[in-house]
């Protein structure tokens, strides 16, 4: 009994040597993979903006660990404290995601940037997401006491989406600092290791803010609050991407979301194309550009079948791909195979109010 005792503590304590190696091991310089964005000059005497320092840590209220499937809601219960909103995750989760199964087969497991900022301001609070944030991004919002929300992956060389709360970074340690309603709060990771779960998803951020932080958040922002202007700099920062790590399925496909939001459908698909066989399998649960171009150029069998991959790989509660079936039935004249899509979108949400718009509107 005793040499099992010994051999499992061996064990336990190579294990701990391990993970702290892994942990400690040396990151490549950020420069070899990611590209900075364009971003205008910050201007300090600006609405009373401070130039980040060395370091910058904002003070977050009570921490929200997340229930099964409910990153989401839990992060904007956390975000929304900070703006004076006291929301529990439950509240947040029945109407942002109501269709919940505990084991999370088939539960609803898409919440796109959109939705979080509609709930944050129906709740009150200014709320604006924006892509192409950057790591100095982060650090200026830092510096002004503003905690940012980002979309990224759960871990690295992962392929499930998660929000996670940016609250702080430490330059001499190359660190951003966060709070995770999975992982737990103050938890710092290296620059590199973040821009690479943050890439998957076009470095997608939100911020949520009071009335007296608006003038502060637009200034940060800058030129990026209009549409266009940030879609083009995401386009152009994902094509140097591209340039640099061939390898990587993520610059092109940011390529393609950024082109479809620029109206560049045939480019949207065409990227998409180059990198589909290699993507992870669950990119499309998160980001549906690509389906959307198709859509746009009436290759409806393409969007068909991308379609019937997610529903029918583990994604059946996906209310979005029902919307956008029922709308190319409608389109086709098959009014009730697109009411039949309808009917299963607000099924798995039955607030998703563009789903039942398209009902009440059609029927």
């Amino acid at each position: 009994m005793r040499k099992i005792f010994i051999a499992l503590l061996a064990l336990a304590a190579l294990g701990a040597i391990g993970l702290f190696l892994y942990q400690n091991r040396p990151r490549p310089p950020v420069e070899t993979k990611f590209v900075g964005s364009q971003r205008e000059e910050l201007i300090p005497t600006r609405v009373g903006l401070v130039t980040p320092g060395a370091s910058a840590l904002v003070t977050l209220p009570e921490h929200t660990y997340q229930t099964f499937n409910n990153c989401g809601p839990a992060t904007l219960s956390m975000i929304l404290r900070f703006a004076g909103k006291n929301v529990s995750q439950k509240e947040l989760g029945d109407f942002m995601r109501p269709y919940q199964i505990p084991s999370g087969d088939n539960d609803d497991k898409t919440i796109f940037t959109s939705e979080f900022v509609e709930w944050a301001q129906k709740y009150g609070a200014g709320a604006i997401g924006r892509v192409n944030g950057d790591i100095e991004l982060l650090k200026r919002f830092s510096a002004n006491g503003i905690p940012v929300v980002v979309k990224t992956w759960l871990n690295i060389d992962d392929d499930i989406g998660h929000f996670r709360v940016v609250k702080g970074f430490d330059e001499s340690k190359k660190v951003i600092i966060q709070d995770d309603s999975y992982h737990g709060p103050n938890k710092e990771i290296p620059y590199f290791d973040f821009l690479s779960m943050w890439q998957p998803f076009n470095y997608d951020y939100i911020v949520v803010y009071t009335p007296d932080m608006e003038e502060k958040v637009m200034a940060i922002i800058g030129d990026e609050t209009d549409d266009s202007v940030n879609w083009e700099r995401a386009l152009a920062r994902a094509e140097k991407e591209k340039a640099l790590d061939s390898q990587s399925v993520y610059p092109a496909f940011n390529v393609s979301a950024s082109a479809y939001h620029l109206g560049d459908y045939q480019r949207s698909a065409s990227e998409f194309e180059t990198v589909e066989a290699r993507l992870p399998r669950r990119m499309l649960w998160y980001q549906i550009e690509p389906i959307r171009a198709y859509q746009k150029l009436k290759n409806y069998e393409r969007v068909f079948a991308v379609t019937d991959r997610i529903l029918n790989g583990g994604n059946r509660a996906f209310s979005e791909l029902y919307l956008i079936r029922g709308e190319i039935y409608l389109a086709q004249g098959e009014r009730e195979k697109a009411r039949a899509e309808f009917e299963k979108a607000l099924l798995y949400n039955e607030n998703l109010e563009t789903a039942r718009k398209a009902l009440d509107e059609s029927f």
